[in-house]
């Protein structure tokens, strides 16, 4: 029961910042990113967010990704922050607290989605694939299945992008 009531309390701290991504990757290599950040305002402060959010912004920007970002304020205070990210996953940085390439060539990524900490707590990412437009680039799983969608990042997992 004890084991129990450990396993309850690390799920309910463990919310402390959800991310939903849609992703769209051309054949070049160009990369973008619309995120909704949404906090989880029991478990942390608007200024918590905006330092952790205002450090993960320079990290990005570091690497070599182009950054917007808007603020959609609710009327308690509290806030989920909007994010276009924009890159070429043949020249940005291999690795940040969101992902690692492990491998790059003009024909395949491949690539890990990580998951940053918070505190002692990691941020919960759910991705989608846009293939909605020509010239899109098609994302694998180790099964060799087009991904659409990963409900949970699981940072073990690797998937190819055909370029």
């Amino acid at each position: 029961m004890r084991l129990l009531g450990i396993a309850l309390a690390f799920l309910v701290l463990s919310g402390c910042w959800w991310q939903d991504e849609m992703v769209q990757i051309q054949k070049n290599g160009d990369m973008t990113m619309a995120i909704i950040v949404m906090p989880d305002w029991e478990f942390t402060s608007k200024e918590e967010v905006q330092s952790r959010a205002a450090s993960y912004e320079d990290e990005m920007r570091k690497a070599g990704w182009l950054i917007n970002k808007n603020t959609e304020s609710k009327a308690n205070g509290e806030f989920n922050l909007h994010y276009i990210l924009k890159g070429n996953l043949l020249r940005v940085n291999q690795q940040t607290s969101f992902y690692e390439i492990v491998s790059r060539n003009s024909k395949q990524v491949t690539i890990r989605f990580l998951t940053p900490r918070i505190d002692e707590e990691r941020v919960d990412r759910k991705l989608y694939f846009d293939y909605s437009i020509a010239n899109t680039a098609t994302v694998f799983d180790k099964n060799k299945s087009l991904v659409q969608e990963v409900e949970t990042v699981n940072e073990d997992d690797r998937y190819i992008i055909s370029l």
